[in-house]
C-alpha cells in the first residue's frame, strides 16, 4: 500500500478534465473521475507496481493479501478454492474489475484471482465500502479495480520464479511461474501494444502425510494482449484480451493424480477455460465534458468432477483392489445404487456481457456532474451430474447519476443515486450514495461516506463449487423464494500526514445486511450422498469494526503497519451444519460469520535502492470458528457436529532481490524469498479419505521456498 502522499502525481490522462496538481498518485475508481489520492472525497488505497515487483507477487492473488482489511482464503481442502475476503465480507460481495470494467463472472470467481497475472498492471485501486452506486450489483463490500499498464516505449520483461513448498510432493515437476511481457510504442505515441503469456505449475502437496494433498496440483497457462491507441490528445481507445486454460486436481495423490478422477478414494478434478475482452473509449471533447464507454465480454468454461471412490464407490474389483492395497484397513465404500460412470462429472458455461457509458460534465470549477447507464447480462448453465441442472440467464439495467461539488477549501461533498431493474427482481432498487471530506488543515482530511446497495438472488461463485464433506458430496440450490440482498453501509475516519515520513489513517465501518443469503442444511435429502443445502434468506448480519494504519518512509526505507479489529454478526444464531433433532448430525448454530477472523493485521519493512531490495513483511490473522464434520477417519462413520475455533496465525514471509544493471537498458534481477518463514499452518485438518474437505482455516500454504530471475530489456 502506498502511503498517501508518497508520490509526485503523474499528468491527466486522454479522456479526462485535468485534475489537480499535488503530491500523490492519481487515481479514478472511488469517483469516476482522475482524481488526486489525496483529493478524493471517497477512500482510496494503492497497490503499486513497485510493491507488485518488491514482494515477487506475480500473481493477483499474491499481492492482495498484503493490503490492510483484505484476506486472501482458501475454503476447500481437496481443490483449494480461493478468495478474497474484504472488511469480513466475501469476494461475492467485491467487484473485481479491469480498467473500471467487470472481469469475473459467477463461475469465475471460484478460482480467478490465481489467474490473473501482475506483470502487465500499473496499479490496483481498492475501494472499501459499498460501491453500487457506480459499480452494481455486488460491490457491497467495496472495488478491486486493476488499472493495466499502457505501452509507453519497446520493453521486454521476462520473470521466472521457482518454488518449494515443504510437505510430501506428488511428483518430481518442479513448481515454476513464467512470465513474458513485450511493450511496444510508436515514436508519436499513438498507437502501442503489449503482449504476454503466462504459465504456472504447483505440484500438489500433502501436508498431513495422509496420501491425500492439502496443497491442490495446477497447472495453468495463458496469455493476452492490450492494444492502445490515442488517435489525438484528447481520444483514448484500448482493448485488452486475455486467455487461461487451467487444470487443477486434488485428494488422493501421488499416482492417483493421474488416473481416471472417479478411481481416487476422494478427489475434486476441474479443467477451465477463460476468455475475456475488454474494450473501452474515452473522449474528451472539451474542458467541460468527456465521457467514456466500455465493452466486456468473460467467458468461463469448465469441466469438473467432484467425488471419488469414498463418495460414490466403484463396481470395479481392479479399482478397489487397489485402494484396499494402498490404505488397508480403511473401508472401502461399495457402489451405490444407479452408480454410472459419468456420476460426479459436470460441465458449466458461464458468459458475462457488460457495457458502460458514463459522461462528466464539469459545470463549474466546483460542480461536476457525473452520470450513465450500465447493462449486464449473464448465462449459465450447469449440470453437474449429482442431480442438479442451472439454465439460467440474469439480466440487469442501471442508471446513476453522481454530483461533486467542493463547497470551499475545507469542505467537498459527493452524493448520486442509482436506479437498477434486475430481472429476478420484481421491482426497481434505488441505491443512494454520499460521500464528505473534510480538510481543516493541508495535512489533515476526515472522510465519511454512506451508501446503500444489493445482491440480486443469482448463483455464485460458492454455489457452483461442490465440496466433499465426511464421505458425502455437497450440492447448493437457490430457493424458489429467494429475495435480493440489501445493505446499508458507513465508513469514517481520518488522513493524517503528520509529517515528511509519518502518515496515519484509520476508519470506523459498519455495514448491515437486510435478507441476509445463507445456505441452509436442513433441506438435506436422508439416505443419499448428496447433501442438498438450499440458498435462503435468513434474517439481517452486521458487519463493523475499526481500521488503523501508519506508515513511515525515509530515503530508500519503508515501513507500514496496519490493524483492523472487527465483528461480523448475524442478528441471530443460524444453522450452519446439521439437523435439528439428530443426535449423530447434530445442528450447530452460530451469531458470527463462519471462516470469519475478529482481527487482521499487516506489517511491512522494505528497502529498495534500485540494486539492493529486500523486505520483511507479517501478516495477521485472527481467531475464527468454523462447523466441523467429524467422522471416523477409516469409515466415514459420522461421529457428530462441531464448531472449532481457530488459533491466530501470524505468518513472516522475507525477502532479498538484487538487480544488476547490464548496459544499454538491459537488467537482470535474482531474487529469493520465504514466505510463511515459521510454517504457520493449520494443525487439525482432517485426514483421509472422509474428511471434511471443507473445515480449512488459516494460511494457503506452509513455507515455501522461492528463488527467482528477472531479465528486461
Amino acid at each position: 500500500m502506498v502511503p498517501v502522499g508518497a508520490q509526485d502525481a503523474p499528468s491527466g490522462g486522454a479522456g479526462t478534465k485535468a485534475p489537480e496538481m499535488s503530491l500523490g498518485p492519481i487515481v479514478i475508481t472511488g469517483t469516476r473521475t482522475e482524481r488526486n489520492i489525496l483529493d478524493v472525497p471517497v477512500r482510496t488505497e494503492l497497490i503499486t507496481a513497485e510493491e507488485i515487483d518488491l514482494t515477487s507477487s506475480l500473481k493477483l492473488a499474491d499481492i492482495v493479501e498484503y493490503q490492510p482489511g483484505l484476506r486472501v482464503e482458501s475454503n476447500c481442502q481437496n481443490c483449494n478454492t480461493s478468495e478474497i475476503r474484504m472488511l469480513g465480507l466475501q469476494q461475492r460481495y467485491i467487484a473485481v474489475l479491469t480498467d473500471g470494467m467487470p472481469m469475473f463472472s459467477g463461475l469465475a470467481g471460484v478460482y480467478g484471482i490465481e489467474q490473473i497475472p501482475t506483470g502487465t498492471i500499473e496499479q490496483i485501486e481498492v475501494v472499501k465500502g459499498g460501491g453500487s452506486t457506480l459499480y452494481g450489483p455486488n460491490a457491497v463490500a467495496g472495488v478491486v479495480n486493476i488499472i493495466p499498464k499502457k505501452p509507453t516505449h519497446t520493453h521486454v520483461r521476462l520473470d521466472s520464479q521457482y518454488s518449494f513448498m515443504e510437505g510430501d510432493q506428488s511428483g518430481t515437476r518442479p513448481n515454476t511461474d513464467l512470465t513474458g511481457v513485450f511493450e511496444h510504442a510508436s515514436k508519436d505515441q499513438k498507437w502501442g501494444v503489449l503482449a504476454y503469456g503466462l504459465q504456472n505449475y504447483v505440484q500438489g502437496v500433502d501436508v498431513t502425510e495422509d496420501e491425500f494433498t492439502e496443497v491442490t496440483r495446477r497447472d495453468l497457462y495463458g496469455g493476452g494482449i492490450r492494444l492502445t491507441y490515442d488517435p489525438s490528445d484528447s481520444v483514448a481507445i484500448a482493448f485488452d484480451y486475455l486467455i487461461t486454460n487451467e487444470e487443477r486436481r486434488g485428494g488422493e495423490d501421488d499416482e492417483a493424480l493421474g488416473i481416471p478422477a472417479n478411481e481416487a478414494f476422494t478427489t475434486e478434478e476441474l479443467k477451465s477455460t477463460r476468455h475475456v475482452g475488454i474494450a473501452t473509449l474515452k473522449h474528451s471533447v472539451s474542458e467541460n465534458f468527456d465521457y467514456q464507454a466500455g465493452l466486456s465480454l468473460a467467458y468461463t468454461g469448465r469441466d469438473s468432477y467432484y467425488g471419488g471412490v469414498a463418495v460414490f464407490g466403484h463396481p470395479d474389483a481392479g479399482v478397489n483392489a487397489r485402494l484396499a492395497t494402498r490404505f488397508p484397513g480403511v473401508a472401502i465404500t461399495a457402489p451405490i445404487a444407479g452408480w454410472t460412470p459419468g456420476l460426479g462429472f459436470g460441465e458449466t458455461e458461464n458468459l458475462l456481457t457488460t457495457l458502460d457509458i458514463s459522461a462528466n460534465s464539469y459545470l463549474t470549477d466546483s460542480h461536476t456532474l457525473t452520470y450513465g447507464f450500465q447493462t449486464r447480462m449473464e448465462s449459465i448453465e450447469d449440470v453437474s451430474g449429482l442431480g442438479r441442472t442451472v439454465d439460467d440467464q440474469y439480466d440487469n439495467f442501471g442508471l446513476y447519476a453522481q454530483h461533486s461539488w467542493i463547497m470551499s477549501e475545507e469542505w467537498e461533498v459527493i452524493w448520486g443515486l442509482r436506479g437498477d431493474k434486475h430481472s429476478k427482481v420484481p421491482d426497481p432498487i434505488v441505491s443512494p450514495r454520499a460521500a464528505v471530506k473534510f480538510s481543516p488543515g493541508a495535512d489533515l482530511d476526515w472522510r465519511f461516506s454512506a451508501s446503500t446497495g444489493f445482491r440480486a438472488p443469482e448463483v455464485f461463485d460458492e454455489d457452483l463449487h461442490i465440496a466433499n464433506v465426511g464421505g458425502e458430496v455437497e450440492v447448493v440450490t437457490l430457493s424458489p423464494n429467494l429475495t435480493e440482498e440489501r445493505s446499508l453501509s458507513f465508513a469514517f475516519g481520518p488522513n493524517w500526514r503528520i509529517d515528511k515520513q509519518w502518515t496515519f489513517d484509520g476508519s470506523l465501518f459498519y455495514t448491515k445486511l437486510s435478507d441476509t443469503f445463507l445456505n441452509d442444511p436442513s433441506t438435506d435429502i436422508a439416505g443419499t450422498p448428496v447433501i442438498e443445502s438450499t440458498k435462503i434468506n435468513s434474517g439481517s448480519a452486521q458487519i463493523y469494526g475499526v481500521e488503523l494504519n501508519l506508515s513511515y518512509s525515509i530515503g530508500n526505507y519503508a515501513a507500514e503497519i496496519g490493524y483492523i479489529e472487527q465483528r461480523s454478526e448475524y442478528g441471530s444464531p443460524q444453522l450452519l451444519i446439521g439437523e435439528p433433532g439428530n443426535a449423530v448430525d447434530n445442528p450447530i448454530f452460530s451469531e458470527a460469520f463462519e471462516r470469519t477472523p475478529n482481527r487482521y493485521g499487516v506489517m511491512k519493512l522494505s528497502y529498495d535502492n534500485s540494486q539492493w531490495a529486500g523486505y520483511v513483511a507479517g501478516k495477521l490473522t485472527g481467531r475464527m470458528s468454523a462447523p466441523h464434520v467429524n467422522s471416523v477417519p477409516t469409515t466415514g462413520a459420522q461421529i457428530n457436529n462441531t464448531l472449532d475455533v481457530s488459533p491466530n496465525f501470524f505468518v513472516i514471509d522475507i525477502g532479498l532481490s538484487h538487480t544488476w544493471a547490464l548496459g544499454d537498458h538491459k537488467d537482470l534481477t535474482v531474487s529469493f524469498a520465504i514466505k510463511n518463514l515459521f510454517d504457520e499452518f493449520q494443525d487439525d485438518l482432517d485426514n483421509g479419505p472422509y474428511r471434511d474437505a471443507a473445515y480449512v482455516l488459516g494460511p494457503r500454504f506452509p513455507r515455501t521456498y522461492f528463488a527467482g530471475l528477472t531479465l528486461e530489456f
